[in-house]
């Protein structure tokens, strides 16, 4: 981790790797790969502290279910989301749920399913973990216009539901089963079927 964390730092003093604090979190969260959370200027960032290769499971994702979308949860179902319990402080976030870390990528390196990150690329010791939240979720609670400046930018992340035909072509490799399958939405309307054409995105919604 130190390594990584130094080739992250350099000389930038604005940087900081502030998690994971212990080497065992808790089974339901233990990562298959050594994850930490960077702060820098004032928003965190999941970095991978080992390489892993495509196709590997990285970590699980573990919270409280819900059926309340807000601006932090990860849509793993329809209808159903996963938040975090009142009561956690920032110390057992970054220790135990750093995946509440992830920031959204038009170009991603990971991917959920079933409540599984698995690396869709080859990732780097020190390189962001990002998946697509229009992957995910049917309605983003709170959309936003992305940054990234990628070929491929969607511009406005507002979740799968709003996405272009095009864009839900290009998002299927990363789809969560729960919109592969069409359920996604509390209205019951479909996702993308196997005849619609369709689609992806670095807006870095901060995660804490």
């Amino acid at each position: 981790m130190e390594q990584a964390a130094s080739e992250l730092t350099g000389n930038e003093p604005t940087l900081a790797l502030v998690g994971p604090f212990s080497d065992f979190p808790p089974p339901s969260s233990a990562p298959d790969v050594r994850v930490g959370v960077l702060r820098a200027f004032g928003e965190y960032a999941l970095i991978a502290c080992e390489s892993a290769r495509a196709g590997a499971r990285l970590f699980s994702i573990d919270g409280e279910l819900t059926g309340a979308a807000s601006r932090y949860t990860i849509q793993v179902g329809t209808q159903l989301h996963l938040d975090l319990s009142h009561g956690i402080g920032l110390e057992e976030m970054l220790d135990s749920y750093f995946w509440r870390f992830m920031n959204h990528s038009c170009e991603p390196n990971s991917r959920i399913e079933d409540q599984q990150v698995i690396a869709v690329t080859d990732i780097a010791a020190g390189e962001e973990i990002t998946f697509n939240y229009n992957s995910t979720d049917w309605d983003m609670a709170e959309p936003f216009d992305c940054r990234c400046g990628n070929v491929n930018c969607a511009g406005r992340i507002a979740g799968f539901s709003s996405a272009t035909a095009a864009e839900r072509e290009r998002l299927r490799p990363w789809l969560a089963p729960h919109l592969l399958t069409g359920a996604g939405s509390a209205e019951g309307v479909a996702g993308p079927s196997d005849g619609e054409t369709a689609r992806v995105a670095d807006g870095s919604k901060t995660a804490y």
